[in-house]
């Protein structure tokens, strides 16, 4: 009789084990289903972002930075706005062109750039150098506007005759990795000009 009892409580312990083990395989495997489901299909908006500013590269130079720009230009930020677009909040800078050194723009022309807001550096009135690219006519972003490469890294400022991408918003090691490329205004038009030939 103790051994009948003994063998039903071990049968009921193996059918127990079995069936938890059953629970947590289905329960791995529907986590897994959801973090691949997350890591293949990206939505909509994240896409649109990391194409129009190259988030994710790393532009080190003036020349890889010139190589990726449809447009470099000087110029002074003349107004700033925010708007959101599913969920994501943007800067709208509009900028007054004072110097084209690549690309279609003329002095006095006003370029809109847009970037998400962690993106962005500039603020009204800013002087600057701006390496963009221009949205095509059936972006999601905003049409017939500019992005800036690599967003902040395609952003330096002017102050007195020199330029600089800022980056003090970055930890130090961040700041190894997008250094300020902190120069005189005058080599950073040479080595773009150099960079387009």
């Amino acid at each position: 009789m103790m051994r009948k009892i003994l063998s039903l409580c071990i049968i009921g312990v193996l059918l127990m084990g079995t069936g938890c083990n059953s629970a947590i395989e289905a329960q791995q495997a529907k986590r897994t289903e959801i973090i691949n489901a997350s890591i293949e299909k990206p939505t909509a908006i994240d896409t649109i972002i990391r194409r129009a500013l190259g988030i994710g590269e790393i532009y080190p130079s003036i020349e890889s930075l010139s190589r990726e720009s449809s447009i470099i230009i000087q110029g002074v930020v003349i107004s700033r706005s925010t708007f959101q677009s599913d969920g994501v909040t943007f800067v709208k800078s509009t900028v007054k062109v004072t110097k084209t050194l690549s690309g279609k723009a003329s002095k006095g022309d006003t370029l809109p750039f847009i970037t998400p807001l962690g993106f962005n550096t500039l603020k009204k009135s800013d002087k600057v150098v701006l390496f963009g690219r221009q949205q095509s006519k059936d972006s999601l972003l905003l049409p017939d506007t500019y992005t800036t490469v690599g967003g902040f890294q395609g952003q330096f400022h002017i102050k007195g005759n020199r330029a600089k991408r800022n980056t003090e918003h970055l930890n130090k090691a961040d700041q190894k990795t997008f250094p300020s490329l902190e120069m005189k205004l005058s080599l950073l038009i040479k080595k773009i000009k150099k960079a387009k030939q």
